[in-house]
């Protein structure tokens, strides 16, 4: 049986930010994302995750698309790397990364524009021993699981956002097949990578390895375009992060980033009409939503 998201429950799940706070206390993340042929869902799930609260965001990325994040985005610390023959990120630095990040409190994003490069880029990231608190994986990191190609276990608290098509991969199945009991899906999927997953569309599902299903009501068509998941993918990993500490888990990220995504792109469709809306302009919404719920 589904459970429905409402406001009062995003509400609750948002990591409390106290007086006294510093950068330290909401953690940290690091998106590896981007590749020269896809640059923008660099910069927009790094943004999300900047404005759902964690304290400090790390880009790692080639150097083009870390510039070019930068300009939007100057909060963002730059982890910048060499870039392989196929216009991504070159392993052996994404392997660098892993152990300097090795100890420090840190939520990992891996997928969004990463590109041909995504399998051996999660690999040197991912296994055994990984240093991440938790894990939000998107776009071509789950290409790469669903091609068997990411070894070794996932960390606890790993989040998984398949739109139906890479859903399909994951479970080897037809869209229509997922689209045909979206419900099903999601526990199987859930179940298959002990993990949070996500299947997002219309009424975005959230299904738990324990069995329990989250419909969520907000978003509209207008969200049905290329970078939307990206911020989705931001907002989750960084509520994450800022949550880890005040004992909130994956459920509770992914519950109130999923609704919060929604209800900022159900605000920006009045406002600019469900064609003519991008999704980065469902950040300032995203914003306006929140100074409501901190009233």
């Amino acid at each position: 049986m589904q459970r429905e998201i409402t406001q009062e429950m995003a509400k609750d799940r948002l990591p409390r930010r106290e007086a006294d706070a510093n950068k330290g206390s909401f953690g940290s993340v690091l998106a590896a994302a981007g590749s020269m042929a896809y640059r923008g869902a660099a910069a927009l799930c790094t943004e999300g995750a900047l404005r759902a609260g964690a304290g400090l965001v790390y880009l790692a990325s080639v150097e083009p698309v870390v510039q070019m994040v930068l300009t939007r985005t100057p909060e963002c610390c730059a982890c910048g790397c060499r870039t392989a023959a196929n216009g991504g990120i070159h392993p052996q630095d994404a392997g660098a990364l892993r152990s300097w990040f090795d100890g420090k409190n840190t939520v990992l994003l891996a997928g969004p524009g990463l590109g041909e490069s995504a399998a051996q880029v999660c690999n040197a990231l991912l296994g055994k021993k990984a240093p991440w608190s938790a894990a939000v994986l998107d776009a071509d990191a789950l290409n790469a699981l669903a091609a068997g190609k990411i070894k070794g276990p996932l960390p606890d608290q790993t989040v998984i956002t398949p739109h139906p098509g890479e859903a399909a991969r994951l479970l080897d199945c037809t869209v229509g097949e997922v689209q045909a009991d979206r419900e099903a899906a999601a526990r199987r999927l859930a179940e298959m990578h002990h993990c949070i997953a996500v299947l997002k569309g219309r009424g975005t599902l959230i299904a738990t390895p324990g069995g329990e299903v989250y419909h969520n009501p907000t978003g509209s068509a207008g969200l049905a375009k290329g970078g939307s998941g990206d911020i989705l993918a931001g907002l989750l990993s960084g509520l994450l992060a800022a949550g880890l500490k005040q004992d909130r888990t994956a459920e509770d990220a992914a519950i109130a980033a999923v609704w919060l995504h929604g209800a900022a792109g159900d605000r920006c469709a009045k406002r600019l009409g469900m064609a003519a809306m991008l999704p980065h302009d469902i950040f300032a919404d995203l914003g306006a939503i929140f100074a409501e719920l901190e009233r």
